[in-house]
């Protein structure tokens, strides 16, 4: 790695720790280079600004997660259901929501995908592993006789996803009153019941 890589590698990982600490409005470029013993003006070399970073955090974190996601998936014992991967997934999503991200991080990550001030492809595109994660767990439940559905396993997948997003915004907006994981699990419940091969 050339020093450049390296400076912007510090500046990295110094916001990101920071992010991580405190919500991204309230962490300063100045915070950053102060902590990362860095001249302000180094900062602009490397990103065009805070935003720029906070895109950059975000990507990274984002598959950072999914990958988390597909190693709690490939924890469960081999003979769990596609039913209950999806409901385990669901409750690893939420804890991940409201124990790490957190309420005022999402918020934010909402805020500026309506007001498209930061690139947060990273987080809504179709191409997040997330969405194939759903799908390959979906596909075993198909292929098991689990599920029964002549819905595309990609539209089902967007649909399960778009779901989540859907929860997590309507936490954001009735916080603290609104139970994530409880609702999640219930929603979840009756989507699954949709598609479960009925006996």
């Amino acid at each position: 790695m050339g020093k450049g890589e390296s400076t912007k590698q510090i500046l990295f990982e110094t916001a990101a720790e920071l992010f991580l600490q405190k919500d991204f409005n309230k962490v300063t470029v100045d915070n950053i280079v102060e902590k990362a013993g860095l001249a302000k003006g180094t900062f602009y070399i490397y990103f065009e600004s805070k935003d720029a970073l906070i895109a950059e955090f975000l990507n990274y974190y984002v598959n950072n997660v999914d990958t988390d996601y597909k190693a709690h998936l490939d924890s469960l014992p081999p003979k769990t259901t596609a039913t209950d991967m999806l409901l385990s997934l669901v409750g690893k999503t939420t804890d991940v929501l409201i124990n790490t991200i957190g309420y005022h991080k999402m918020s934010f990550v909402y805020k500026v995908q309506l007001t498209r001030t930061i690139n947060m492809d990273a987080v809504k595109g179709y191409n997040r592993k997330l969405y194939q994660i759903v799908a390959d767990v979906l596909s075993r439940g198909i292929a098991l006789g689990e599920f029964n559905t002549k819905v595309p396993i990609d539209t089902l997948s967007k649909h399960f996803v778009m779901a989540l997003r859907g929860l997590s915004y309507e936490w954001c907006i009735r916080y603290p009153e609104f139970d994530l994981k409880e609702q999640a699990h219930t929603h979840f419940q009756i989507l699954l019941n949709g598609i479960l091969e009925k006996k």
